[in-house]
């Protein structure tokens, strides 16, 4: 079995033209199986003001999370809804209470929350604050993390993830899945803070914050997923395989496809599967990463 732990579905152009095409339920099936992949997360996309960016608000296009998760749950089996939030809401404070939304969630099937995009400082009391309610209910939180900078959407953090670490300390009852620029920079040591917004490419010359908080915050997970994710395992060919061996139990396989066309295919499986291939990656491991850390992450599939 192969499970797409990051997927999304709806029309992410930035502007109103032909080039790309919004992913459909049909396209997200379609791609599933030319790839061989069985099951695939759905995360609802622009519960958060930072990340939208349009034509959906002239096109339509079933962007909301709530149309989400109800139509996810017409797909046969092959799709796995989340639900999704922004700290801010249920009155913007830090004490308030997601209990209705997340029952709302759970009572639809969904197996988690994500990906969450607000801007904000990951330790920041309203993100704590819901990042603990999601892990009172069992549900994982998947989270887009990035640098403090204009223009930029996701959780915040400096060089170094000290806001994430305390995001860990405060709720370690919370599985925290982590993805994107400002999460997977931060594989190799001496990050400045506009490195955090982008893609550091060369060698690990030293190990940076995510290994080390990976192996000290068993809820912490790293979803592959984006360029984010491929770049940070490719950058260094002899040290991305050792990565992914060592976090064998905490790496989970994900694409963040936004394109209905074949050109925004991602290389992710590939990629494993040609470690696969050449003895650098264990069957054991590429298993855990396609598909048993989420069954386990997600109480079965």
């Amino acid at each position: 079995m192969i499970v797409d732990f990051h997927t999304h579905v709806g029309d992410f152009r930035r502007a109103i033209d032909t080039e790309l095409q919004p992913v459909t339920w049909q396209s997200l099936i379609a791609r599933l199986d030319e790839e061989g992949i069985d099951k695939a997360v759905l995360l609802p996309v622009y519960p958060s003001p930072e990340n939208y960016i349009g034509p959906g608000f002239l096109t339509g296009g079933g962007m909301d999370v709530r149309e989400q998760v109800l139509e996810a749950g017409r797909h046969g089996g092959r799709i796995i809804p989340f639900g999704n939030l922004d700290p801010r809401w249920m009155g913007n404070r830090p004490d308030a209470d997601f209990g209705p939304l997340l029952d709302w969630f759970r009572a639809q099937g969904c197996r988690g929350i994500g990906e969450v995009t607000a801007n904000l400082p990951f330790d920041d009391a309203r993100v704590v604050n819901m990042f603990r309610q999601a892990g009172e209910r069992g549900l994982p939180v998947l989270f887009h993390g990035i640098g403090f900078g204009a223009g930029q959407y996701g959780l915040q953090d400096e060089p170094g993830a000290p806001r994430l670490e305390r995001l860990l300390q405060a709720a370690p009852r919370s599985a925290i899945v982590g993805h994107g620029q400002g999460f997977w920079a931060e594989i190799a040591a001496g990050l400045s803070a506009a490195e955090k917004l982008t893609y550091p490419q060369g060698p690990v010359a030293e190990e940076g914050a995510l290994p080390r908080l990976l192996r000290a915050y068993p809820n912490l997970y790293a979803d592959i997923s984006a360029g984010s994710g491929h770049n940070a395992l490719t950058r260094d060919p002899a040290y991305g395989p050792r990565f992914l061996e060592e976090f064998q139990d905490r790496i989970l396989f994900g694409t963040d496809v936004c394109s209905g066309d074949a050109g925004g295919r991602m290389p992710h499986l590939a990629l494993l599967q040609r470690l696969l291939a050449e003895g650098k990656l264990s069957p054991v491991a590429f298993g855990k990463i396609t598909w048993g850390n989420a069954a386990r992450l997600l109480g079965g599939l």
